[in-house]
């Protein structure tokens, strides 16, 4: 596992300089969402966060990811579940992957994953997207960190947060700010 966390870091590393921009929350916007998918792919709680969005007249696609083989849902154009298949053997996304996620430009990226899960690292690392918030697991990958008061990411895993929890902070925070742009 070290291996494949290496490869990560140095990919990262070379990835390049890209400009942020805050997102008008007042405007319809087109949203990157990535998530852990539960192991039956049925994801209720993505799905009423997703109707949210829709609701906020925003442009929704979702990718998500589960520890396994076979994935038994469909492949659509607004949501996508990856699965082992989807990575080489040293853990990267297979050609086929990054070209559909490089195919799209989003206003902004929600990650609402609440762990380090290499596989969706390496999707929001690539995304290309204005604007990228998710939750401080010390990384820095994202624009805005959301951090929670009393763990800190040295502490290990925070499995207990859950998607919704951080969805609503998430947007608490993308309403409440101001853009001067």
């Amino acid at each position: 596992m070290k291996i494949k966390q290496y490869i990560f870091n140095y990919l990262r590393k070379k990835q390049p300089e890209r400009a942020c921009r805050f997102p008008h929350m007042d405007k319809p916007l087109k949203i990157m969402l990535i998530y852990e998918s539960d192991y039956l792919e049925r994801n209720d709680a993505i799905k009423t966060i997703r109707q949210d969005l829709l609701r906020r007249q925003m442009d929704v696609t979702m990718w998500g990811y589960v520890e396994k083989k076979e994935i038994t849902t469909l492949i659509l154009p607004q949501s996508r579940i990856l699965g082992k298949q989807d990575y080489n053997w040293w853990g990267t996304p297979k050609s086929d992957v990054l070209d559909d996620l490089r195919a799209e430009h989003y206003d902004l990226m929600i990650d609402l994953t609440t762990r380090p899960i290499l596989p969706l690292r390496y999707i929001s690392m690539y995304t290309n997207a204005d604007f990228k918030v998710g939750l401080n697991i010390g990384e820095g990958m994202h624009d805005m960190l959301i951090s929670l008061p009393d763990l800190t990411p040295e502490q290990g895993e925070i499995a207990t947060v859950e998607a919704t929890w951080l969805y609503d902070q998430i947007m608490r925070y993308l309403t409440t700010i101001k853009s001067n742009d």
